[in-house]
């Protein structure tokens, strides 16, 4: 048994969580809004009121958090995991951020003794709940070693790819291929629509090709069923793109292709589809409403 944290009990987080107390080891967790902790607590968690007392609870501290900010008030804020942390304490940052802010957060933490994982993770609700999720690991070596058991509990493909940052950027590049995809997708049902063939019809057609990769078979039916209850959401995904952009320009690789996918992400996220799942980029090609339109 060991004495864990969590930081961020949202879709992702609470079932990830769930999964590390159930496999048996002292869990203490913190969430911005203590409602969503309360279940966990109910379970057998101990409820923390910041990450700071988190991290003085914990031999190994877990956060999944949404983006870049969240990560770096969490662990460098007045009451965040670093007020706490003793000489030795492993941090896994399980948050999509851009790598450049992972590697400077690793090394802020390094010199307080801290050692700092980046692991961005593969998967949504369902395989996040069973343990099926794909993790990315930048990182010390020695502390992937350390912590492999635990990610095991999480995730049935765990990567270890390099140095800290090197898993965010893994993580992108999956991103990029989903979030491009999902927009290549759309604007098929929206020109076989304009053509005047319904996307079920083409949907029918679609299904059974080579080029609809598993994650489009997955998405497809459902958005033809026009279901968009989100495992992964449009303002994430498109928080993502503009994240590969940046790090595009930053190492030197052209996206074009995602630079306009951020940009039709942005404007669907912009009139009402921002909650729903990634998927409803096509409901967006298509004209169609968000839920709570008139």
């Amino acid at each position: 048994m060991r004495s864990l944290g969590f930081i961020g009990l949202g879709r992702m987080g609470t079932p990830m969580a769930r999964r590390l107390l159930q496999a048996g080891h002292r869990l203490t967790v913190h969430n911005r809004t203590r409602s969503k902790a309360e279940a966990l607590v109910a379970e057998g968690a101990q409820w923390a009121d910041s990450p700071r007392a988190v991290a003085q609870a914990s031999e190994v501290v877990f956060m999944m958090l949404a983006d870049s900010q969240a990560s770096e008030a969490v662990l460098t804020g007045p009451e965040g995991v670093l007020a706490g942390a003793r000489e030795g304490l492993i941090v896994v940052d399980m948050s999509t951020i851009a790598p450049a802010v992972s590697r400077r957060l690793a090394e802020q933490a390094a010199r307080q003794g801290v050692t700092m994982l980046d692991a961005p993770v593969s998967g949504s609700v369902g395989p996040a709940t069973e343990g099926t999720l794909t993790i990315f690991v930048g990182g010390p070596r020695e502390a992937f070693e350390t912590v492999r058991d635990l990610l095991g509990i999480l995730g049935r493909d765990i990567h270890y790819v390099g140095e800290n940052g090197m898993g965010c950027a893994v993580k992108l590049a999956v991103n990029l291929i989903l979030g491009v995809s999902i927009q290549a997708l759309g604007e098929a049902f929206a020109l076989g629509a304009r053509a005047g063939i319904p996307p079920a019809r083409l949907w029918e057609i679609l299904s059974d090709l080579a080029v609809i990769s598993p994650s489009l078979r997955h998405k497809g039916g459902k958005i033809v069923q026009g279901d968009f209850a989100p495992s992964f959401a449009l303002r994430l995904m498109e928080k993502d793109l503009s994240l590969i952009v940046e790090f595009g320009r930053q190492v030197g690789a052209s996206t074009p292709l995602a630079a306009v996918a951020q940009q039709t992400f942005l404007a669907a996220r912009e009139h009402g589809w921002a909650e729903a799942d990634y998927s409803a980029i096509a409901a967006w090609l298509l004209d169609q409403q968000p839920p709570h339109a008139g």
